[in-house]
């Protein structure tokens, strides 16, 4: 009799364990499938979110080229009406000449057909000079455009590749110096040169005159400068920014001034990708016109 209640005491025992263990796995189970479903559901935010930013860059995407080619439809009509003024004025000019050779007898009446003359003349010269400012103008808008949209989508492939993508030194506080390079003629010019222990303006493919208001007039070769699309040259140019904290005891950004030309918007985005890839931060300033007016203190000759 005692044996049989020994043995009734072990099979509670082994139940007991059994019950105890089926139990904790329920309760794994439970905690699992808890922690599954929440990051679900974090996820499917992420994507909700990401699909948002997306559709509304494709917007701006469009608004941006509509106002292209509402601007580009605009500079048409207005250059075609200044033209035709510009022939009417001019056919009114000959009509008057042949009228001055009839009265060329008649000294009063040329002398005032001449003063008329004149200021018809001085009126279609400010007329050709007001469409040749209006000309340029329309011509920096649309490419101001043609640059935003550029930027854009550049940005967008850029967010595709898995490197860092910088913000512009401008729209942080940076102790980096601008180190300035002039992007134009399908080349970039580099305005400094880094030697031993020292910065010095480089003079390879630039003319450098100072005016009485203590600005630097820099004038640019066509035929010189460095071609970025040499993947050696430009690897060297760019390993030089990137080792100047240790050969000039300095660190810069690129400060890129792009001359609005067909050839320097390529340029430009190449040298951009080549600096991102490798962590360097830039700045991009749009120019409309060469030789560049540049402040003296803009310049970082005096970094040791």
């Amino acid at each position: 009799m005692a044996r049989e209640e020994e043995d009734g005491g072990s099979l509670d025992m082994l139940l007991d364990t059994l019950c105890n263990t089926f139990g904790g796995i329920i309760l794994i189970a439970l905690l699992l499938a808890l922690s599954v479903n929440k990051k679900s559901v974090e996820l499917y935010d992420k994507l909700v979110k990401t699909d948002d930013n997306k559709s509304e860059l494709i917007r701006e995407r469009e608004q941006l080229k509509n106002s292209l080619l509402d601007l580009q439809d605009e500079q048409i009509e207005v250059l075609e009406d200044l033209e035709d003024e510009a022939d009417r004025m001019r056919e009114e000019i000959e009509d008057n000449k042949d009228d001055l050779d009839d009265l060329s007898s008649d000294a009063s009446a040329a002398e005032t057909l001449a003063k008329r003359e004149k200021e018809k003349l001085e009126d279609l010269k400010e007329l050709e000079l007001n469409e040749e400012e209006e000309r340029l103008s329309l011509e920096e808008e649309v490419a101001r455009l043609e640059t935003i949209l550029e930027h854009q989508e550049l940005s967008q492939e850029l967010k595709k590749k898995p490197y860092r993508k910088v913000s512009l030194p401008q729209q942080k506080d940076t102790k980096k110096k601008p180190l300035p390079v002039i992007v134009a003629h399908g080349k970039m010019f580099p305005m400094v040169r880094f030697g031993i222990g020292k910065v010095t303006k480089n003079e390879d493919g630039l003319t450098w005159n100072q005016t009485p208001d203590k600005r630097f007039q820099i004038e640019v070769d066509p035929d010189k400068g460095v071609d970025p699309m040499n993947e050696q040259i430009l690897e060297q140019f760019l390993s030089s920014v990137r080792n100047a904290p240790r050969s000039v005891r300095q660190s810069f950004f690129l400060n890129l001034f792009v001359f609005s030309d067909s050839e320097s918007f390529g340029v430009f985005n190449k040298i951009r990708d080549e600096a991102v890839l490798r962590d360097l931060d830039y700045n991009w300033v749009p120019i409309s016109e060469l030789p560049l007016m540049l402040k003296a203190d803009n310049v970082p000759w005096k970094v040791q």
